[in-house]
């Protein structure tokens, strides 16, 4: 098989590359705003192994780099759910809504049926009914890049059943793994970077009694190729999250806990939520997943301490 990954120099790209190189032909498309050179030097001696540096907003490049692909698994986006008083409020519509278009449109001048896409639990804005399951609905977005996703996937519906192609959604919880280092890209790298700075006080935004749910990448992996191979709907939409969630405060002493500090102050900004349009508590319903015979083996609790002692080995 032959794969193309958008946004495949990415935290959870990489991962999804170093799957599929084993047995597959795999081009990454990056334009590195976000993904890393560090991520997808391992790969560079494989002869299986190609990388184009671009954005998925260009046709040109993207109807070259989806020539003769099987599958595309569109990853690439804006990688930051919070909002920022006095940002252009565009950057989720453009990197996100647009790109995929922009993806489906190349894949059907060039025939490839097939597209694998990273949704977000955001879709859901804050649902009635939790765990909240793969049909619930009216869907109603709290954030742009809640909207931005649900629009994503509403363009590959309608892709899927307009041109004859195929689609596996995955609504993500929070993923955490080593390569999510960068200060606020998850709350556990948000936490160290502020710890390291200052070792005796930590500010948690919100009032720290958010509780969602986080999934180690390995396990995000792991369903997203279980699914690929064993769902086979027109379009297969899945929650990919833990059966469980965990709240920030204990996020925070995990997090402690592991550098080995005593004696931290903690502080809050006060707030319920830790940003606009912040879901405040999320748990999804898995039972889609694990009817197929997959769950995760890591629970949240689980994923957040691997998570910070593997960033805590790469400082």
């Amino acid at each position: 098989m032959k794969a193309l990954v958008t946004g495949g120099a990415g935290c959870i790209g990489s991962e999804v590359v170093k799957e599929l190189i084993k047995n597959h032909e795999v081009t990454i498309l990056d334009n590195f705003s976000s993904g890393k050179t560090e991520h997808v030097e391992e790969f560079a001696d494989n002869d299986g192994f190609n990388l184009i540096e671009g954005d998925v907003l260009d046709a040109e490049t993207l109807e070259n780099a989806t020539k003769g692909k099987d599958i595309v698994f569109h990853l690439a986006a804006n990688p930051d759910i919070k909002f920022i008083t006095g940002e252009r409020t565009d950057k989720d519509l453009q990197q996100n809504t647009i790109a995929t278009h922009r993806v489906l449109d190349a894949m059907t001048k060039n025939g490839v049926k097939k597209i694998v896409f990273s949704s977000s639990s955001v879709v859901y804005g804050k649902a009635e009914k939790m765990p909240t399951p793969e049909d619930y609905g009216p869907l109603k977005p709290t954030s742009l890049y809640g909207a931005s996703k649900l629009a994503c996937e509403g363009l590959i519906s309608a892709y899927c059943h307009m041109f004859d192609m195929q689609g596996w959604i995955f609504r993500f919880a929070n993923i955490v793994g080593d390569k999510s280092r960068k200060k606020g890209r998850t709350v556990v790298s948000d936490f160290i970077h502020k710890l390291r700075q200052n070792p005796n006080e930590l500010e948690i935004l919100g009032d720290g009694k958010q509780s969602k749910s986080y999934m180690l990448v390995d396990d995000c992996i792991a369903g997203m190729f279980f699914a690929l191979e064993n769902s086979y709907d027109n379009v297969n939409i899945f929650n990919l999250s833990t059966s469980d969630s965990i709240d920030v405060n204990k996020i925070a002493s995990i997090v402690i806990e592991e550098i080995g500090l005593n004696n931290v102050k903690v502080s809050y900004t006060g707030n319920s939520g830790g940003w606009p349009g912040d879901i405040t508590k999320f748990l999804l319903d898995t039972t889609k997943l694990r009817k197929l015979g997959w769950s995760a083996k890591h629970g949240s609790e689980e994923a957040v301490r691997i998570s910070a002692r593997r960033m805590l080995a790469r400082v």
